[in-house]
C-alpha cells in the first residue's frame, strides 16, 4: 500500500481506497466501546460482493442509492459498493430529533427530492423508510445474498460523475441535495490531507459523528478509508445516550485523531469536571467544526482537558460548508484555538473588526485557519459585491476544485479575513438582526442567554418586524416557566450585547426545532412564532 504524500494521489477516491485496502483496521464500537478490528482489505472485498449484488439489481452508472443505518461495518461496504458499480450515494438520517413521524417525513422528502432508485435500510431504521415512494432492500438482505456471489469488477469511474449527494442538515431553509462529484471529493480529501498531515499511517482515528454528516462521512470516514488507516468509529446513538463514551474511547483506543461540533466540547468539559481519571495523552489532532466554534466553550474544554493531558495546542477549529465539499479553512497544527477580540459596537455599527481597546465592549471571535490547498477566499460588500479589505465584515464567497459551482460561491454566512488571511464567522447572513442600526448575530445574544443559566443548545434568539427595525425574541427550552428563568434572562441579554428582548418564550425541553444534526433552526422558530405555533407556556413581552 502507498503511504504518506502519495496516499490520495489519484483522480477518484474509488481508486484509493482499492489501492490502499490493507491489513490497517477499521473497528466498529459498541455502547460499552468493545468491538472486533476488521481489515480495510477484507471491507473492500465485502464491498465487491455487494456490487455485483447491487449490479443484479440495475445499480450502475447514473443511478442513486441511500443508505439508511447505524454505523456498521456493513454499512461501510455498502457505501464502496455503491461507488464500485459508478451509482451515486446518499446517506440518509438515521436518527434524527422529533417525533418519528416527523423524521420519516424528512426521509420521504429526501428520498423524493433525491430521485432516489434504491433504498438501503438495516434492522433498527427500516420503519422510519416505510413511507418512502422508492424500491426499498434490507442491507441484511444484501449482506446474506453477497455471501454465493463472486467479487465484480470494479470499473473506470469518471471524476465528473457523481459521488455523493449529500443533503444539507437545513438550518435556514429546508434540507437541500448538493451534488458532489468524484473530482470534488478527490481534491478535498487531498486538501484536508495535507493541511492536518494526514497519511503516514501513524495516526489512529476516532468518530462517533453520523456518516449522514458531511463531517462524519468525509473527514472522519472517507479520509482514514482512502489511505487505509486505523480507524475506530461508534454509533452517533451511543454518544447521544452517554457522551463520556467519546473520552473513554480515546483513552482506551489510544486515539491520535479525533473531533466533532462545538456543542460536544461543552458536553466534553461537564464531563471532565467530574473528574473521571483518563489519559487523553495520545491526541495529537482534535477538531472543532460542523457549527459556530464558541471561544468561551474552547476555553473551557482545553482548561479541563489539560488535566487529563491533552495539550491545547492540539485543538484546531476549522470552517466548511457541503457545498465546497466539507473543507474551507482549517488552523494551522499546533497553533491551539486563537481568538480574535474586537470591539463589538464598532463590529455592530461599521462591520468592521477592530482590536478592542481597554474598556470597550468586546466580542471573542475564534479564528478559523486560512484555506486549505487549492480553495480561494474572499469577503465582499454586502451591496456592490466588491471584494473587501481585511477586517472589513461581508459575506464569505469561495472557489477551488472541492467548490460545486462554476466561480465563486457564496457561502451564505457574513465574516471577515484577519490581516494573516485567517477566517472569522460572524454568524449566517439570513439569521442576522438589525436593531438601531446595528447588526445583532443570534450566537452573540444566545452567548449572553447562557450566562443566566440556560444549557448550551436550549435557546434561540431570532428578530421579528418591527416599527424601528427588528424586535428580539429569546425562545428557551426549560422544565419549568418561572418568572426568576425570565427576568435572569432579559437581565444577562441585556448586559451581554445591551439589548433587551421584546419578547421570551418559555418551551419544553426538546420543543425547539433542530435539523437532523441537532443544529436549531432559527428561521423555523421565528417562523412558528409568528404563526403563533411555537408550544409555549407562556409568552412575555418587554418593553
Amino acid at each position: 500500500m502507498t503511504r504518506g504524500a502519495n496516499a490520495f494521489d489519484a483522480p477518484t477516491v474509488v481508486d484509493t481506497i482499492a489501492r490502499n485496502a490493507c491489513d490497517a483496521t477499521v473497528t466498529v464500537l459498541d455502547e460499552d466501546n468493545v468491538g472486533t478490528a476488521v481489515s480495510w482489505s477484507a471491507v473492500h472485498q465485502q464491498a465487491r460482493r455487494l456490487a455485483t449484488v447491487l449490479g443484479a439489481k440495475g445499480i450502475g452508472p447514473n443511478r442513486r442509492v441511500g443508505l439508511l443505518g447505524d454505523t456498521s461495518i456493513d454499512l461501510i461496504a455498502a457505501i464502496q459498493a455503491v461507488w464500485l458499480v459508478g451509482a451515486a450515494v446518499t446517506l440518509l438520517p438515521a436518527f434524527a430529533p422529533g417525533a418519528p413521524d416527523e423524521h420519516s417525513r424528512n426521509i420521504a422528502a429526501i428520498v423524493g427530492d433525491a430521485r432516489l432508485d434504491l433504498v438501503v435500510t438495516d434492522v433498527r431504521t427500516a420503519p422510519a423508510a416505510q413511507c418512502v415512494h422508492a424500491r426499498a432492500v434490507t442491507l441484511d438482505a444484501l449482506v446474506t445474498a453477497a455471501e454465493t456471489v463472486d467479487p465484480t469488477t470494479p470499473r473506470r469511474i469518471a471524476p465528473d460523475s457523481l459521488a455523493v449527494l449529500q443533503y444539507t442538515s437545513g438550518s435556514t431553509r429546508a434540507p437541500r441535495g448538493i451534488a458532489v462529484s468524484h473530482a470534488h471529493l478527490a481534491a478535498n480529501i487531498a486538501a484536508i490531507s495535507v493541511a492536518v498531515e494526514y497519511g503516514s499511517g501513524a495516526d489512529r482515528v476516532l468518530s462517533w459523528l453520523p456518516l449522514y454528516h458531511d463531517l462524519g462521512l468525509i473527514c472522519f470516514l472517507v479520509l482514514p478509508m482512502s489511505a487505509g488507516g486505523e480507524l475506530v468509529l461508534q454509533s452517533p446513538m451511543a454518544f447521544a445516550r452517554r457522551p463520556a463514551t467519546w473520552l473513554e474511547a480515546i483513552a482506551k483506543h489510544r486515539i491520535t485523531v479525533s473531533g466533532a461540533p462545538n456543542f460536544a466540547y461543552e458536553l466534553m468539559t461537564r464531563v471532565l469536571a467530574r473528574g473521571v481519571p483518563l489519559d487523553l495523552s495520545s491526541l495529537r489532532l482534535l477538531v472543532s467544526g460542523g457549527e459556530p466554534v464558541h471561544a468561551d466553550t474552547m476555553a473551557r474544554f482545553t482548561t479541563a482537558a489539560r488535566r487529563c493531558g491533552v495539550d491545547p495546542a492540539v485543538v484546531t477549529p476549522a470552517y466548511g460548508l457541503a457545498e465546497a465539499t466539507v473543507a474551507v479553512t482549517i488552523s494551522p497544527l499546533g497553533a491551539g484555538v486563537g481568538v480574535d477580540e474586537v470591539d463589538s459596537l464598532v463590529l455592530e455599527s461599521a462591520g468592521r473588526a477592530i482590536p478592542a481597546a481597554p474598556g470597550a465592549r468586546i466580542r471573542q471571535l475564534v479564528k478559523l485557519g486560512p484555506v486549505v490547498r487549492g480553495t480561494s477566499i474572499r469577503i465582499v460588500d454586502q451591496r456592490t459585491n466588491e471584494p473587501l479589505a481585511a477586517r472589513t465584515v461581508g459575506h464569505i464567497e469561495v472557489r477551488g476544485p472541492s467548490v460545486v459551482s462554476q466561480g465563486w460561491l457564496r457561502t451564505g454566512d457574513l465574516g471577515y479575513l484577519t490581516d494573516d488571511r485567517q477566517l472569522v464567522v460572524c454568524g449566517r447572513a439570513k439569521d442576522m438582526l438589525i436593531v438601531c442600526g446595528r447588526n445583532i448575530f443570534p450566537q452573540d445574544v444566545e452567548a449572553a442567554a447562557r450566562t443566566s443559566g440556560v444549557r448550551p443548545g436550549r435557546v434561540a434568539a431570532f428578530g421579528i418586524p418591527g416599527d424601528l427595525g427588528d424586535h428580539l425574541v429569546i425562545a428557551t427550552e426549560a422544565d419549568d416557566d418561572t418568572d426568576e428563568l425570565r427576568r435572569s434572562l432579559v437581565a444577562a441579554v441585556l448586559d451581554g450585547v445591551g439589548l433587551r428582548p421584546h419578547a421570551v418564550v418559555v418551551v419544553p425541553i426538546g420543543d425547539l426545532p433542530r435539523t437532523s444534526s441537532g443544529k436549531l433552526r432559527r428561521a423555523e422558530a421565528r417562523r412558528r412564532y409568528t404563526a403563533q405555533a411555537l408550544n409555549s407556556s407562556q409568552e412575555r413581552t418587554f418593553q
